[in-house]
């Protein structure tokens, strides 16, 4: 027997009423907010959020559903052919059934809907704001109300199902303990479909990757505490690869996002570290849909800010998540192997008018 649960390890902070968080301090530190000057992403771009179920009542999250648009609700029939009857808004795998969402009989973990906020909430001056607030959400559910499930099998056919009806980028904000082919299969196949994936590096603060992070297929994500610092929980290791910040487990400063029904909170955990990473290559996509996995990887770990010791560690991996330097990326690839060109490029361009006008005058 397969035993995975979430929520032991990770937690939320007392939720409340939420007037404004759109200038949430992860934004500054990623450089979000300067990326959206050039894209917000597209709609058409769909982040798969495999996890405990998405509760789109939110406000902030009403109109980022992915919907099937190969299928016809509550007809009874599997209309797009791909095995599933009704999917219109994703497939729950813990029921067997076309609501992933929550129903009257069956809740769902706040978990999902707080990573989805931290992806996709709109830029609409109200509440928070996602890492790529205008792309699109698959709601695909693996984990019961109490976060945990006990298939291999069921966790490798959900991330088959995202692969073969749209996803762009997938995210696994889940850890185990081992690995098996019923699911390692399927990443593979979503990245032989030029799908990345993306997981969270793991919440007990040793030096080992969790389960899925730890594949050489997936992207493996750690947390920083908001001044930096590798979180007190975040799981590191060789096959870390970025960190992006969150908070430490007792902080007062933890990354802000929506909890079912219409709440605001602050979390930590690793889980919440991931979807910034997968946000961000859908905002990259929203660009550049042609991008491979293995350029896509490529950017994200020259265009990171390094942390610790010089290049890649075990600690922080190649560095902070930087969204702006990665966008910048697919729009101006540099010609060598450095990134960090991008960085000063805004102050060679003034340095290049101020020259010009002296010459003029």
């Amino acid at each position: 027997m397969i035993f995975l649960i979430i929520s032991t390890e990770q937690g939320l902070v007392c939720p409340i009423y939420a007037s404004d968080y759109e200038d949430a301090w992860h934004h500054a530190i990623i450089h979000s907010d300067d990326a959206w000057k050039i894209t917000q992403g597209r709609k058409e771009i769909v982040v798969a959020v495999i996890d405990s179920g998405v509760d789109f009542s939110h406000p902030d999250l009403i109109s980022a559903g992915w919907i099937n648009a190969g299928e016809i609700e509550s007809n009874f029939i599997d209309d797009d052919g791909n095995g599933y009857i009704d999917d219109v808004f994703g497939w729950d795998f813990v029921s067997n059934d076309s609501a992933p969402g929550p129903t009257i009989d069956d809740p769902v973990n706040w978990h999902a809907t707080f990573i989805a906020g931290i992806i996709a909430a709109p830029k609409d001056n109200f509440g928070i704001v996602g890492v790529a607030p205008n792309v699109t959400i698959m709601n695909v559910r693996i984990l019961n109300a109490d976060n945990m499930f006990y298939s291999f099998e069921v966790f490798g056919n959900a991330i088959r199902y995202a692969a073969e009806n749209g996803a762009d980028v997938i995210n696994l904000s889940v850890t185990l303990s081992d690995n098996s082919s019923l699911y390692m299969d399927d990443i593979e196949y979503a990245n032989s479909l030029n799908i990345p994936v993306v997981a969270a590096s793991g919440n007990n603060g040793l030096s080992v990757i969790s389960y899925p992070a730890k594949s050489d297929n997936v992207i493996s994500v750690g947390a920083t505490s908001s001044w930096g610092e590798t979180a007190d929980f975040s799981n590191y290791g060789e096959e870390l690869e970025l960190v992006a910040p969150v908070g430490n487990s007792e902080d007062d400063d933890n990354i802000i996002s929506i909890v079912p029904p219409d709440l605001y909170s602050g979390g930590w955990g690793t889980s919440f570290a991931a979807p910034q990473v997968a946000a961000t290559i859908a905002m990259m996509k929203s660009l550049n849909d042609s991008l491979s996995v293995a350029e896509i990887r490529d950017i994200l770990h020259k265009s990171a800010k390094d942390l610790g010791d010089p290049g890649r560690d075990i600690l922080t991996g190649y560095g902070l998540l930087n969204v702006l330097k990665a966008v910048q990326a697919v729009l101006l690839p540099p010609e060598d192997s450095s990134y960090q060109f991008l960085a000063i490029f805004p102050i060679l361009a003034v340095i290049t008018i101020i020259v010009v006008k002296k010459r003029k005058s």
